[in-house]
């Protein structure tokens, strides 16, 4: 159950606060990463890069997010971190995500929440949870993208560019989007997750050179 007052995990404590609206009357600290996560934001992610292999930004939807103070970020401590303790933090975000402002559509389909690990050096166990946790966030119409330093996965327009790259070990929730299908493609209950949302009409137009199932 969510505490809708602070909106507080019941597994871990964990308590997302908003990246770009300050409220300094609440007395909250904030975390040390917070800055170089917002320059990340703006300088990387709400531009565009030579290599991507596309016109616009690297993520579409990051500067809707940052306009409307829609980006929410949980920070976590400490170098060992393990996988049962990141699992334990996602399964609260997974949980806190419906009560995190905005609730409402359209406006909820901008807002993401990120978990942020600064210390931890052990990126495999971003890739683990990800992977593992992915099907119960696409199946309520989520995705759950994993980002670190170096991290290799290709991106979309350029197999060269290396598009969830950061600064910081993350693991982001936000709602799915039309254009998300060919990072669903692989398995046939995430194309179903899909087509119940956007049908198949979508996929098809969007990435007409991707394998599609009616």
């Amino acid at each position: 159950m969510v505490n809708t007052d602070r909106i507080i995990g019941t597994r871990t404590g964990i308590e997302p606060t908003n990246l770009f609206a300050l409220h300094p009357a609440t007395g909250a600290t904030e975390h040390p990463s917070a800055a170089e996560l917002r320059r990340w934001a703006h300088e990387y992610l709400c531009r565009p890069h030579p290599a991507l292999g596309r016109s616009g930004p690297v993520c579409p939807y990051t500067s809707h997010a940052i306009e409307r103070q829609y980006l929410w970020a949980v920070f976590t401590n400490g170098r060992d971190i393990d996988i049962r303790r990141i699992t334990a933090i996602v399964d609260d975000m997974y949980e806190l995500f419906p009560a995190l402002h905005p609730r409402d559509e359209p406006e909820s389909k901008f807002k993401a929440v990120l978990a942020v690990f600064p210390d931890l050096a052990d990126y495999a166990a971003i890739e683990t949870v990800q992977r593992h946790l992915k099907t119960r966030f696409v199946e309520e119409g989520l995705m759950l993208g994993q980002f670190y330093p170096g991290c290799t996965t290709p991106g979309l327009h350029n197999p060269e560019f290396p598009a969830l790259d950061a600064p910081l070990p993350i693991l982001a929730v936000r709602h799915m989007a039309p254009t998300d299908f060919p990072f669903l493609a692989t398995r046939d209950e995430w194309i179903d997750a899909y087509n119940r949302l956007f049908g198949p009409t979508s996929q098809r137009a969007s990435h007409p050179h991707l394998r599609h199932r009616t």
